[in-house]
């Protein structure tokens, strides 16, 4: 493959008078070994100057245990030469860090140069296939969607890593939002830094930013998470679910469930990417920081949301919880789900709701798309349930207004939108993708968008447009930036197209 022109570049001004440069080098990257702060601001700085039509190289600090890290902060190259030089320093490289040679087991690699000569008597070789192999997992865990989950592990390798993923995470959370899906695969948090990934920190936001209790729920209902996802489908909140029907009055009751590293979830949101898609060590035990994370999620969201009364349905969690919400009704015994224990939550709903007006079902289903919508679009998201109705049984329910349907909840946790839907989020300008003048096939491709929504993300239902017409609706294969940046790969999968129109 034949190199375009190449720019090495301190700031991004260096990027901006080079324009013709296909590939951006970070200058002196060596440097900044020392100093993974300046690492960090320094490759944003050059990728928001330099887009994603060209590519970012890091020279000189590559090795198998910080590549991950390195694509995550968006590195596209690196080189071999770091692995080259600490191997004439008698350094043995591994994807979880570098040994002295003479702590090297003989028979602890079974690659090429280590079999022809032990491991570590052909350390160059040996260090460069462990760069090599290292790059086809990394590859692979792009691919998959899951290269967070590889660079968390590979951070605690060395101080250097710790500290570029605790930076981009404290001090960079809305860079990495912009660039963290809102649907995809499983979501594995495993380790501290997981309650700071952005997907996370995105659910806990928009719970502040976008979210309001249905009207109609009068008592807060504190429920524990539960190992099977959504909730509602595990053995324990079936039983949950049946102690609150038999109270008599089930949709003024306003189930949240407690849980790390998302803090809290409502019930009508627990279908909503991440949360149905996360997988963490259900222990019952709670970190120092997981039970600051949730004290502080419960105080912001009792500020905006008022209730009649509060029940804890809890265990392990009550002493934490109780400090917040020092009235809550504690219904639980040794265990939640004991028959003790369910007689005494539903009792405690029973004397809760005793002065509370009967909530409908048609009523509380409606508030609840109402939160669904505005959570995955914004406030204008709102519009698609004004004068509609609605058929089908929650979570698959169809939204219809004036015979025309809208779109569809599935149980996925999200609206997938019609042609008409995508209309009324054109006409409120939001979610839109803009287009040259053609009418989609198939997928839309790069090459033919000329503006985006920044308020899309990957995975976002959108509505692709031309001079405000509605041309197709489907799903967000890319950012913003990227579909106007780029001029190859797919956009938008199109979920409907727009008619041809007859000449």
């Amino acid at each position: 493959m034949e190199a375009g022109p190449v720019v090495v570049a301190s700031t991004a001004k260096d990027v901006e008078s080079h324009q013709e440069a296909e590939v951006v080098a970070l200058a002196d990257a060596v440097a900044y070994l020392r100093r993974p702060k300046d690492f960090v601001a320094a490759v944003i700085d050059l990728r928001r100057a330099m887009g994603y039509r060209r590519l970012l190289y890091v020279a000189g600090i590559a090795t198998p245990s910080n590549l991950a890290i390195l694509v995550y902060a968006s590195v596209d190259l690196v080189d071999s030469t770091r692995v080259a030089f600490e191997s004439t320093l008698g350094r043995f490289h591994t994807a979880d860090g570098s040994w002295a040679k003479e702590e090297v087991d003989p028979t602890a690699c079974g690659c090429a140069a280590c079999a022809a000569k032990g491991a570590g008597g052909d350390l160059e070789g040996h260090n460069r296939r462990a760069l090599f192999e290292e790059s086809r997992r990394v590859a692979m865990a792009v691919r998959a969607g899951r290269i967070r989950e590889v660079a968390e592990r590979r951070a605690v390798n060395d101080p250097w890593s710790t500290a570029v993923v605790r930076e981009l995470d404290l001090r960079h959370h809305e860079w990495q939002e912009y660039h963290a899906p809102v649907a995809g695969g499983p979501i594995f948090a495993y380790t501290a830094q997981s309650l700071f990934r952005p997907e996370v920190l995105r659910f806990r936001r928009r719970l502040v930013e976008r979210y309001a209790k249905p009207p109609g729920a009068r008592v807060l209902l504190l429920l524990p998470c539960s190992a099977r996802k959504p909730y509602a489908e595990s053995k324990t909140h079936r039983r949950f679910r049946e102690a609150v029907w038999r109270s008599g009055n089930a949709h003024a009751v306003h189930e949240v469930i407690v849980t790390s590293p998302f803090g809290l979830v409502p019930r009508e949101l627990e279908r909503t990417y991440p949360v149905a898609h996360y997988d963490v060590p259900v222990t019952g035990d709670w970190s120092r920081d997981e039970i600051a994370v949730l004290q502080g999620d419960l105080r912001a969201f009792l500020d905006r949301n008022r209730y009649d009364a509060a029940i804890a349905h809890v265990v392990t969690e009550a002493p934490f919880v109780t400090e917040v919400v020092p009235g809550a009704i504690l219904t639980a015994k040794e265990r939640t789900t004991e028959e003790d224990s369910l007689a005494a939550l539903t009792a405690g709903l029973v004397e809760a709701l005793r002065d509370v007006p009967k909530v409908s079902s048609h009523a509380r289903t409606l508030e609840d798309l109402r939160n669904q919508v505005v959570f995955q679009f914004g406030p204008e998201g709102a519009a698609l349930l004004d004068g509609a109705s609605f058929r089908g049984r929650y979570p698959n329910v169809r939204i219809f207004r004036d015979g025309r349907q809208l779109g569809m909840f599935t149980d996925l946790g999200k609206l997938s939108l019609t042609l008409e839907g995508g209309a009324i989020l054109s006409e409120r300008n939001v979610h839109w993708v803009e287009i040259e003048d053609f009418a989609p096939e198939g997928s839309v491709f790069a090459v033919g968008v000329t503006d985006a929504d920044e308020r899309i993300r990957v995975g976002d239902e959108v509505v692709v447009r031309h001079g405000g017409e509605v041309r197709a609706v489907g799903v967000a294969a890319m950012n913003p930036r990227e579909m106007v940046d780029l001029r190859r790969g797919e956009a938008v999968g199109v979920r409907h197209r727009a008619a041809k129109k007859v000449l």
